[in-house]
């Protein structure tokens, strides 16, 4: 079997850790067997050459009185020769055509994969930037008793996530890291204490409302009356919840 030269400009086979594809297997076989086949005629071919006289011409001599011509068998062999080679180029035409569709799908599959990935991890970015904005505004109600002071630091946290440069890789960082600089960017002084690791401990039957809600009062009354002709009517403060409405 003759090793010859690949092909220019052939498309690159795929890589060693990726499976190999199956028709390019059959493909592959089919023109070694196709090469193998043109070697064999070959050598068939070399050997009707003419030579110094040998003990072989006299058995072709013998042959063509017996009505094997040399010349016939090398005819037949020539043009048996010629159809190995115009379909070994054709096969290998076919399998440069199949390398390469082979390629283009395995480069397409990976870019959609690239693409499932780069989803999956902005998606998981946003839920954690959330998560952090969540945990700081938590850490905030339980350090801050007036509902008024809660709602400027919860203003001033959405700015920081917002529009803070600092912080545009929030939801790339550790979670604990995130909450501890908007925590110290918001002067607020949590307690490290009720930290897990990923979250603040729950209170065992803390109430499910957080601690501005109006419901937290006792009251035989309904609290969201606003008809109540007892009641002066108060002045909204601009920007701000009302009566913790906003924060429920």
């Amino acid at each position: 079997m003759s090793n010859l030269a690949p092909t220019p400009n052939a498309p690159a086979s795929p890589a060693a850790h990726e499976a190999p594809d199956p028709s390019v297997l059959l493909a592959e076989g089919r023109l070694g067997l196709l090469r193998e086949l043109a070697e064999i005629g070959m050598k068939l071919a070399r050997a009707l050459e003419p030579c110094a006289p040998t003990a072989a011409d006299d058995e072709a001599e013998t042959g063509r009185s017996r009505g094997r011509d040399p010349a016939d068998a090398f005819a037949r062999l020539s043009r048996a020769i010629r159809l190995t080679l115009a379909l070994e180029a054709k096969t290998d035409e076919e399998l440069r055509d199949l390398r390469a569709g082979v390629v283009r799908k395995r480069e397409k599959e990976k870019k959609r994969t690239a693409k499932r990935r780069e989803a999956a991890a902005a998606k998981e970015a946003q839920e954690r930037a959330v998560k952090v904005r969540e945990l700081v505004a938590e850490a905030a109600e339980a350090e801050i008793a007036d509902v008024y002071e809660f709602a400027q630091v919860y203003h001033a946290l959405h700015e920081r996530l917002d529009e803070d440069p600092a912080y545009e890789d929030c939801g790339q960082r550790p979670v604990r890291e995130a909450v501890e600089r908007l925590c110290k960017d918001l002067m607020l002084s949590p307690d490290w204490s009720r930290w897990d690791g990923e979250a603040w401990i729950k209170e065992e039957g803390a109430p499910k409302r957080h601690r501005y809600s109006i419901f937290n009062q006792p009251s035989p009354r309904a609290l969201l009356d606003d008809d109540d002709p007892d009641e002066p009517e108060a002045e909204p403060r601009p920007g701000l919840p009302q009566n913790g409405h906003d924060l429920e």
